[in-house]
């Protein structure tokens, strides 16, 4: 069996999709019954292992889509490695990858966008870029109709891969998101506690969809409540235009310390953060299936998020749900929690239930490479 893994267009500044590389990639290595063909991207290639880059088949290009620069010279060569290596099934990690391929592709695709946007996401763009969101993800379906097989992480974005492409059910196969192997290998015990205050992971990178803007709106709203002893802590780089908002809103009511920002963490980080917290706030607008839902389950923090189908799928009723854009539907959720400690201690009880169909890499993993081998069995019937 030969396989080619292609994440030609992976960016080290991806979000997920890097570390979902990542992790695929090194997992290969314990799985030699495979021939893997790595195409990766120069973004990846810098910090994959020296046991996958000294492969023989171990193929690195500047990474893609680069229109303006090697995007010629890379199609041609790897239409000509494709040729001459001849794989039974390519899988594409960060896909549309902007190349077809003459073998069966699957695609990885995880674009909510594309699959199941919604009026709340579409309204925090101005009209220019919903323009290009619009025409953006035009073309990603195009070139998502060049593809018969994908692998996706929930069923609602299959529902939409099926809607666009018209593929058949069985040629979507839903891998759920796993907790990232790093945080297995961390405590999940509470760092201890300042007790003047309840402490909110509220993490994601500053994109409009996430909702980060409704933070002050919210602390106006748990204030108004009675509520005054809670801070958000936010994962938001530090010269981002977002803090000037912060700052701006809350200095002039006294609240500038209810936001405490951390900036870009590492993993490492990240799990210090959320065992410096009690809950965790989500307000984003538009999901396929975020890690952070599962980050806050490992480390017990109970959860307020936005009620939309990709949350709920998630988290089921481990999770108190509110009103997308609605800060005091927000505010009265976290209230709840701030004032009941049997509250808290029934949702960590749910979310450990959850966390059971989400905490296993193997079978992540092996899944994905089950449907392969039979999409590459189809391939030569």
């Amino acid at each position: 069996m030969r396989i080619l893994v292609n994440t030609i267009s992976t960016k080290k500044h991806a979000g997920g999709a890097y570390q979902i590389a990542y992790n695929f990639l090194v997992k290969t290595l314990e799985h030699q019954e495979v021939e893997w063909i790595y195409v990766v991207s120069s973004d990846l290639d810098e910090i994959l292992p020296e046991q996958i880059k000294s492969n023989k088949n171990y193929y690195m290009f500047p990474t893609q889509p680069d229109f303006k620069g090697s995007y010629k010279r890379v199609k041609k060569e790897l239409r000509d490695l494709e040729q001459q290596l001849k794989p039974e099934v390519v899988y594409s990690i960060t896909a549309p990858s902007y190349f077809t391929f003459d073998t069966v592709e699957v695609m990885r695709f995880t674009n909510p966008w594309v699959t199941h946007p919604n009026k709340y996401s579409w309204a925090t763009m101005t009209f220019a870029t919903r323009l290009k969101t619009r025409l953006y993800c035009l073309n990603q379906r195009r070139m998502m109709r060049k593809a018969s097989y994908f692998v996706t992480q929930t069923e609602i974005t299959k529902k939409g891969i099926m809607r666009i492409t018209g593929v058949l059910p069985e040629n979507v196969k839903v891998v759920n998101n796993v907790l990232p192997q790093v945080f297995k290998s961390l405590p999940q015990t509470p760092k201890v506690q300042d007790g003047n205050w309840i402490d909110v992971a509220c993490v994601g990178a500053p994109v409009p969809h996430k909702n980060f803007d409704i933070l002050p709106a919210v602390v106006k709203e748990l204030k108004w409540l009675g509520v005054e002893n809670v801070r958000f802590h936010v994962t938001i780089p530090s010269d981002n235009s977002l803090l000037s908002l912060y700052k701006r809103e809350l200095d002039a009511i006294g609240l500038s310390d209810r936001i405490i920002t951390h900036g870009r963490c590492s993993q490492m980080d990240l799990a210090e953060m959320y065992r410096g917290c009690q809950l965790c706030f989500l307000p984003t607008l538009l999901e396929v299936f975020s890690a952070s839902t599962l980050e806050a389950m490992y480390f017990r923090l109970p959860v307020v998020a936005t009620n939309f189908d990709f949350n709920s799928e998630v988290m089921g009723d481990s999770c108190l749900y509110y009103e997308p854009m609605n800060a005091k539907d927000a505010a009265l959720q976290i209230k709840k929690y701030v004032e009941s400690e049997a509250l808290c201690n029934e949702m960590k009880q749910k979310m450990d239930e959850r966390l059971n169909l989400y905490g296993d890499y193997d079978k992540h993993f092996n899944d994905i490479l089950a449907f392969l081998k039979e999409v590459a069995l189809k391939g030569r019937q």
